[in-house]
């Protein structure tokens, strides 16, 4: 009998998946705030703009009432697609339907500048179906700026975010391929500095190495005080700092600029071993 020995393939580099997600954090901060909030607020002025800014369109549509209205308030003007306007308060009296007597209702709406004055009497209309909608003749309603509609959020903050987003993905991705499929190194580090302002404390490692066309490359970047390797550089500086720390470090082939410091543990083999397989 013969005997083959079957090697089983190497395990992949461990990837802790925290600190790979972890990756440009200010990217996935920003980008998923704004979609978030974009779409919040897309949502709420989509409702809104179905409700409240839609009582202008069936003013329009009709059936309606014409009343004489007595302004009672006038304020400051405002601009709107370049007009100047009034904001003015009326009050009138109308016979709801089954009343036994008319009511006094009161509105708002804005008319062209200097049309109006406080105690002055002018005509408006009102909604036949619902006697809340009304509005004085040559007046609008609402000021339809363009922020109060959902395609304004969606392009200016939804979208944006979503780009932020994929930028921040692109760079995991890279991160990845560089950590599982780059060439290894050993790097020195040269420095450890606390980074100020950030949550989580940060730490920024600069460190260099040789490629595998033996260039000499230096980078900096920064790794979690709370991880293991945060852990390790901290201990290192504590008990050992008058001696350079080595650290396997891996780069892309390609683009050796792409590199990250990693710890012996991350290169681990599989526990499994060959074993011996017997054939007659």
């Amino acid at each position: 009998m013969r005997h083959e020995v079957r090697t089983i393939p190497p395990a992949p580099r461990l990837v802790r998946m925290r600190p790979l997600c972890a990756h440009r954090w200010p990217l996935l901060a920003v980008g998923g705030a704004m979609v978030v909030l974009g779409l919040l607020l897309s949502w709420a002025m989509f409702l809104q703009s179905g409700a409240m800014l839609g009582r202008e369109a069936l003013l329009k549509a009709g059936p309606t009432t014409e009343v004489v209205v007595r302004v009672t308030q006038v304020d400051y003007p405002r601009s709107f697609e370049g007009r100047t306007w009034d904001y003015v308060h009326y009050e009138f009296e109308h016979l709801l339907p089954g009343a036994p007597a008319p009511s006094r209702l009161s509105g708002t709406c804005f008319v062209p500048t200097g049309s109006l004055a406080v105690g002055q009497a002018a005509n408006a209309a009102v909604l036949d179906a619902d006697a809340n909608v009304h509005c004085i003749d040559g007046g609008v309603l609402h000021m339809h700026r363009p922020w109060l509609y959902a395609p304004f959020w969606l392009a200016n903050v939804v979208i944006p975010g979503g780009l932020i987003l994929l930028a921040w993905l692109a760079g995991v991705s890279q991160l990845f391929r560089v950590l599982v499929h780059g060439d290894v190194s050993v790097a020195t580090v040269r420095d450890v500095r606390e980074v100020r302002w950030v949550l989580p404390p940060m730490l920024s490692v600069a460190y260099e190495f040789r490629d595998h066309r033996a260039v000499q490359r230096k980078n900096r970047h920064w790794v979690r005080v709370n991880g293991v390797l945060g852990r390790r550089l901290l201990e290192h500086l504590q008990r050992h700092h008058e001696r350079p720390l080595s650290l396997p470090v891996v780069h892309d082939r390609r683009f050796p600029q792409w590199n990250r410091l990693l710890l012996a543990q991350d290169f681990l083999p599989s526990p499994q071993r060959p074993t011996p397989v017997e054939q007659p």
